[in-house]
């Protein structure tokens, strides 16, 4: 068995390259702030489609068989109570010494690990576990970014919502009025999102018609009025 030495010219390279494009994603995200910095609903959005991202490459290594399989557990906990939790709760602010923040540097502290005794042969993947290391505690950076300047912004409309999704799930499971409130806004928000994208495209619009009776009256009634 050839020897793989740990740190290579490629790991090096690596390292480097995603120092250079966490620096650029910092800016970048700093530009799309400061364009967005009181529309906190656009910016959680795209927090979700980053945690999203990165859940999909940790499948993926896992899938290619460059990490364990106890890891994906453990990176789907922390997405879920970790990532997850931060992001239904933005744009609340926390004390560093709040249960919020104990409870995330947990956590990454044990994705970190995980990844670190996980990986299906450290030396040949330390360019993927360098990426993952590296994401995993840029990610927290970025989210502190994003909390609005003004302290009057950064609250929720319910003060009722800042609380662990742990908190929420077993709502959901003991309250029938709590499980009826979440399928409402449940169903306005994929309303809401199904009547923006009929707006955009004349095919989505087309298909609503053909699947959605109440759409097609809608749109009917809306020609007839103009």
């Amino acid at each position: 068995m050839a020897f793989v030495p740990i740190f290579s010219i490629y790991t090096f390279a690596v390292a480097v390259s995603l120092f250079v494009a966490i620096g650029l994603a910092v800016w970048l995200w700093g530009s799309f702030l400061d364009r967005n910095e009181h529309d906190p609903a656009r910016v959680r959005a795209v927090m979700f489609l980053a945690l999203w991202a990165t859940i999909m490459w940790e499948l993926g290594m896992n899938a290619a068989g460059w990490t364990r399989g106890y890891t994906v557990w453990i990176s789907l906990l922390v997405a879920s109570w970790g990532g997850l939790d931060a992001l239904l709760r933005f744009p609340a602010a926390h004390d560093l010494e709040s249960l919020f923040c104990v409870k995330h540097f947990a956590l990454l502290m044990l994705k970190t690990l995980a990844y670190a005794v996980g990986m299906a042969g450290f030396r040949a993947h330390l360019a993927a576990f360098l990426t993952v290391f590296v994401y995993t505690w840029a990610m927290p950076v970025l989210y502190a970014m994003a909390l609005p300047m003004d302290p009057c912004e950064q609250v929720l409309r319910n003060d009722a919502n800042d609380v662990d999704i742990t908190v929420r799930v077993w709502r959901l499971m003991v309250n029938r009025h709590e499980r009826r409130n979440c399928y409402v806004k449940c169903r306005g928000w994929w309303y809401r999102s199904l009547a923006d994208a009929s707006e955009k495209s004349i095919l989505i619009r087309y298909v609503l018609c053909v699947t959605s009776p109440e759409h097609r009256r809608f749109y009917t009634k809306k020609v007839r009025s103009v």
